[in-house]
């Protein structure tokens, strides 16, 4: 190796060395990469700065928006709720529901938004399961790293060593190359957790740290609100007709809260959030909460028809842009001793105060004139955008999940938008960069995407590892440092076959992937897998495909994204990852390797 081989590898070491130290941020680590090659002569400055118009860089930034308008039109829930009806409290029946379900859903999602999406549920499904949260959320998180294996935009490998192998000739990886030995992978993968998984998960105490990350369905269960909710139908000569809602004073006359408003029109019911301004119509269906007595009350004087909301109604109003929070009380607030009526919430931040709980009795009538003391909690609904508003006021703690927002009326339009990141690129018309970005357009400009999670849901750290790391895949490959690797691994394979060669490249990439990410092991270890099949007398089709699956390998240490996400709520340590982590790589390293050997 000359010397711009060994300041290549001096990169990669320094780099790993930085990105698990953590001294300074994993971005500027990536990008101090490119910078470091530039200067040294190792690249050009041209392929120096070459990943910032990486196709994969732009398919991977797209689908983080595709991923989170499914989420937040409510599609992905919709089929995280019916777990909840499905499995009732067997363990076993939950657990498979959920896995087989986050491999479906991460097959079209990025890993961290699936795991994202469906962390909530596990937690709500093991509260009423009376099941421990740790012996659902890891193995989730586990079966969600499988089912991105199985397309070409289910995981960033899978992206990037497609991308990689744009520059070879004659190699071209379809939507569903990774689909044969990605499905065997899965399902090797959820039987072993099903069947010895779930007994190396060791239990956790987590009911304190569960009570810090309840879901709105929780909330709203805490404070009864399922019983206290009702219809009100706005008939024709109600007073209500032609006011506003301001002017009803529906609160204020009755002690009840406008939650949505429900509208009949040309194509289908509109679903309208409860503003001050909202002019009332004859026809209008209220969503309602609070005692029976009032509820009766403003039926007869408002010449309403009034119903149960019944059990689904909730799921309704939350399906619908509307999201439950509790709240309490900061320790030296200013809010301490004023009334909601002079905080005027509704008026600052458009939440309504549903509820309150002092001490052991919940508090439904004559809120307005509550005065907030230490301890008291309450329950609000709102937009998420108006939750978050409150929740940036210091004298105010949002005690639950302020994320779970979604809006149903957007699900056409967010399933229409899935379609079009998929089917171009799985019919060979387009390519996932153009498909992908076309699609993350018109989730953002039909509104399925609001603009504060627009800047949340994008991951610029992986962006940043990606457009970091391509110059130096491209260095490996370059200076001979990709050869060198590769000359010991097809030493091997000479002695001991194509399996030993498959299972010394998967293992490389494990290990970087583990060490690093998995997108920044992707553009690392193209190159040397190239070398080796070159080396080995292997296809090169093949080698790419084994380094695609061993960098979706990445279950040994809570590194990655999607396990971040599931340690705490979960109460792991590193080994408790560790103790599920090995004979989950263990299984599929022998399944890639075997299957690849089969299909040739």
């Amino acid at each position: 190796m000359d010397g711009h081989a060994w300041v290549t590898l001096a990169t990669l070491l320094g780099a790993t060395v930085l990105l698990l130290g953590g001294w300074i941020p994993m971005a500027a680590t990536a990008l101090l990469v490119p910078v470091v090659l530039a200067l040294t002569g190792t690249v050009t400055p041209e392929v120096a700065l070459a990943g910032f118009g990486n196709h994969a860089a732009i398919s991977i930034g797209a689908t983080f928006v595709v991923g989170a308008g499914l989420k937040e039109s409510g599609l992905a829930t919709l089929l995280a709720r019916a777990l909840q009806r499905v499995g009732g409290r067997r363990e076993t029946v939950l657990l498979a529901l959920v896995l087989l379900s986050g491999a479906a859903l991460s097959a079209w999602m990025s890993n961290a938004a699936t795991v994202a999406m469906l962390l909530p549920v596990c937690v709500a499904v093991s509260r009423r399961a009376l099941i421990e949260p740790s012996r659902l959320l890891m193995p989730m998180a586990f079966a969600v790293a499988l089912g991105g294996t199985v397309t070409l935009m289910g995981t960033q490998p899978n992206f990037l060593v497609a991308e990689y192998a744009k520059r070879l000739p004659g190699e071209q990886f379809g939507f569903f190359d990774f689909t044969p030995v990605g499905l065997a992978i899965v399902a090797v993968g959820v039987l072993t957790l099903l069947l010895v998984g779930r007994r190396l998960v060791r239990p956790t105490s987590t009911a304190e740290r569960l009570a810090q990350a309840r879901v709105p369905e929780e909330v709203a269960a805490s404070y009864g609100l399922a019983q206290d909710m009702f219809l009100m139908r706005i008939s024709e000569g109600s007073p209500l007709a032609g006011r506003t809602i301001a002017e009803a004073g529906i609160r204020a006359r009755y002690d009840l809260t406008v939650m949505v408003v429900r509208r009949d029109s040309l194509f289908g019911d509109r679903w309208l959030g409860p503003k001050a301004g909202l002019l009332l119509e004859a026809g209008d269906l209220l969503y309602v909460e609070g005692d029976d007595r009032d509820a009766w009350a403003f039926a007869e004087a408002e010449l309403c028809l009034m119903g149960l909301a019944g059990p689904n109604a909730l799921e309704s109003v939350l399906g619908r842009g509307i999201t439950l929070v509790e709240v309490t009380v900061a320790p030296g607030s200013d809010a301490l001793g004023l009334s909601f009526k002079e905080l005027d919430l509704g008026r600052r931040y458009g939440v309504n105060v549903l509820s309150a709980w002092r001490g052991n009795a919940r508090v439904t009538r004559d809120l307005a004139t509550l005065r907030l003391a230490v301890g008291d909690t309450f329950m609000v609904s709102g937009t998420g955008e108006q939750v978050r508003a409150l929740a940036r006021n210091p004298d105010f703690i949002v005690l639950s999940d302020a994320s779970q927002v979604e809006d149903l009326g957007h699900g056409p339009r967010a399933l229409l938008g899935f379609l079009l990141a998929v089917v171009p690129p799985a019919m060979g018309w387009f390519p996932l960069a153009a498909s992908a970005l076309a699609s993350a357009l018109f989730m953002v400009v039909t509104g399925c995407v609001s603009r504060t999670t627009l800047v949340r849901c994008v991951d610029w750290k992986v962006l940043a590892l990606i457009v970091g790391t391509v110059p130096l895949g491209v260095a490996i490959e370059q200076t001979g440092l990709a050869s060198a690797v590769a000359g010991p691994l097809a030493s091997a394979g000479s002695l001991l076959g194509m399996p030993a060669v498959l299972a010394a490249l998967f293992v490389l990439a494990a290990t970087l992937s583990v060490l690093t990410s998995n997108a920044a092991a992707a553009v690392v270890v193209a190159p040397v897998a190239v070398q080796v099949a070159a080396a080995a007398g292997l296809s090169t089709h093949t080698a790419l495909l084994c380094a695609a699956f061993g960098c979706s390998c990445n279950f040994l240490l809570p590194f990655s994204a999607a396990n971040l996400l599931v340690m705490a709520p979960g109460g792991y340590g590193t080994r408790d990852f560790v103790r599920l982590g090995l004979p989950m790589s263990l299984v599929m390293l022998v399944v890639t390797v075997a299957m690849l050997c089969l299909l040739g």
